[in-house]
């Protein structure tokens, strides 16, 4: 239980929201709680967005997809390497050697491009931790979708 003023009550969020403030509740202080009911969180670390492999042979191989902004949608393939393919496997829980494979090797998607220029260190746990502001911005088409073999 916490000690001094409760500022909120009433807090309905549909987890899309970049803060608190943006989620329905009550006004600011406005409140009719006791601290028994005094809410927690606790946070994983950072996984990132979803990701699937599609249209492989197998479940270890397949175009990339990665799940944004509530819908899945492909990865370019520029810079597209096996340091990149490698993170994808290790994301998807698959060990062993891992590679990139490009120009729609495994068909071409038909959502929208999420991610282009990702560019991993091969380090990484998940795809999510390789994104930086500029991946989002892409001039591709999805005869240049990224896939992987893991």
């Amino acid at each position: 239980q916490g000690s001094g003023p409760i500022l909120l009550d009433e807090v309905d969020c549909s987890g899309n929201e970049l803060s608190l403030d943006q989620c329905k509740k009550s006004d600011w202080g406005q409140q009719n709680c006791d601290h028994i009911e005094d809410a927690g969180v606790s946070c994983d670390p950072f996984t990132g967005p979803p990701v699937r492999l599609v249209d492989g042979e197998s479940t270890k191989e397949g175009r990339v997809e990665i799940f944004l902004n509530g819908q899945w949608g492909s990865v370019c393939d520029d810079v597209w390497t096996d340091r990149d393919a490698a993170v994808v496997c290790r994301q998807l829980g698959f060990s062993g050697a891992a590679k990139a494979r490009a120009m729609a090797y495994f068909g071409e998607g038909s959502g929208p491009i999420h991610l282009d220029n990702v560019e991993c260190s091969g380090t990484e746990h998940t795809l999510g931790q390789c994104i930086r502001p500029d991946t989002r911005i892409h001039s591709c088409w999805h005869s240049e979708d990224a896939g992987v073999i893991c």
